[in-house]
């Protein structure tokens, strides 16, 4: 089980119980606003069932078998994994993606399903093999690995099956909220407990949690995640976490653990993943652009005494968030564009107040393209256009 700091990947659901009062009016002060809300209990039950119905077929177990010293294979870890295309082949070899027509047909040869995990889940040597578990019916099936990130925590599998499974669709992570209701679907301590759904809220949209990537001990990426509070477990990584539309919303990753942290897990969100899928299923590895720049945060800088070592470097009062540049590499995109002691307060129009922010914006830019920074030098803001 990898550990990040407080981190812990979840490889392997306890079900919440909520309590909620029937037909009730509940009328909440809130900055002196007042909200009535008309509860019916009936029907809210009646959506988280229906969105668990509508969702839960997709969600599967994922398995990864090493080979060992004699040459046996045996399970080195189960994950979940979320179907999210299918295409179909009749029995002529004609073929659709439209599997749903499909059916009331008696002529499917097969259908090929493609689905997103974690990386760490089926992430092994070349020995290793993938299997899937689709628990609904009890069977188990030979599933090949396409493509993984390096740097976000995700990896696309194929497998075929006779049967019909309807995929997930991908909701637009951007618009959810604080305070969305959300429910978590997946394998939790192997699959004696497959398909266990709990449910809980987003308690914050976009959380950038920084990690080591490449093993040199520093940290050199900001994963993007949603946070919530839906309990996740060893055995949930690479599940769903749905809304109440039966839509997917990400899929759960990790959870922080602490003696006094409880029921802070994290998704990867579907937009992100939305983005990358496309290159995995080639087996292509996403390429991240680069300034090759370091920088401060401002509000590092203004605030000396909640960090540990920081330089001593003067922000000007006109200043009040941005990055520091205090260094810039000659072989990158950056030299002979940005100056140490630059102070850049805009990335692509956006207000930049974290390095996290920044490399949000940096992933959307393409090779090729050329991005807008405004930076403060020599007592004014100056724009600057970066080719990449």
């Amino acid at each position: 089980m990898k550990k990040i700091k407080k981190l812990i990947i979840v490889i392997e659901c306890i079900c919440v119980v909520f309590l909620f009062g029937c037909g009730s009016k509940t009328n909440n002060e809130i900055y002196n606003k007042s909200y009535n809300v008309e509860i019916n209990i009936q029907e809210f039950e009646d959506l988280v069932v229906a969105a668990i119905e509508k969702a839960a077929p997709a969600v599967i177990g994922v398995s990864n078998y090493e080979k060992g010293r004699l040459g046996m294979y045996q399970l080195a870890a189960t994950g979940s994994g979320v179907i999210y295309s299918c295409e179909a082949t009749y029995e002529d070899g004609t073929k659709t993606k439209d599997c749903s027509s499909t059916i009331d047909s008696n002529k499917v040869k097969n259908y090929k399903y493609n689905a997103v995990t974690n990386r760490h889940v089926v992430e092994s040597t070349v020995d290793n093999y993938i299997k899937v578990y689709l628990g609904d019916e009890e069977i188990k099936a030979d599933a090949t690995l396409l493509g993984t990130d390096d740097k976000v925590d995700a990896a696309v599998i194929t497998f075929n099956y006779t049967k019909y499974i309807q995929p997930l669709e991908f909701a637009d992570s951007d618009k959810i909220k604080r305070g969305n209701f959300a429910i978590a679907i997946g394998n939790p301590s192997g699959y004696e407990y497959y398909g266990s759904a709990t449910f809980g809220i987003i308690s914050f949209p976009k959380r950038y949690i920084s990690d080591d990537t490449n093993g040199d001990g520093v940290s050199d990426w900001d994963s993007e995640y949603i946070q919530h509070d839906v309990a996740i477990n060893p055995g949930n990584s690479g599940g769903a976490l749905i809304n109440l539309k039966g839509e997917l919303i990400g899929i759960n990753t990790l959870k922080l653990i602490s003696d006094d942290i409880d029921n802070m897990g994290f998704a990867i969100p579907a937009n992100l993943l939305s983005e990358i899928i496309p290159l995995l299923e080639k087996g292509e590895t996403p390429q991240r652009l680069t300034l090759k720049i370091s920088v401060y945060e401002v509000s590092t800088l203004l605030n000396k005494e909640d960090y540990g070592e920081v330089p001593d470097i003067e922000v000007p009062e006109e200043v009040e968030y941005g990055l520091y540049v205090s260094d810039v590499e000659k072989n990158g995109p950056a030299y002979g564009y940005l100056q140490i002691g630059d102070f850049i307060l805009e990335f692509e129009g956006v207000q930049i107040k974290s390095t996290q922010a920044f490399r949000s914006i940096l992933n959307g830019i393409l090779r090729g393209e050329t991005a807008n920074i405004v930076v403060y030098r020599n007592k004014k803001k100056v724009s600057i256009n970066i080719p990449f």
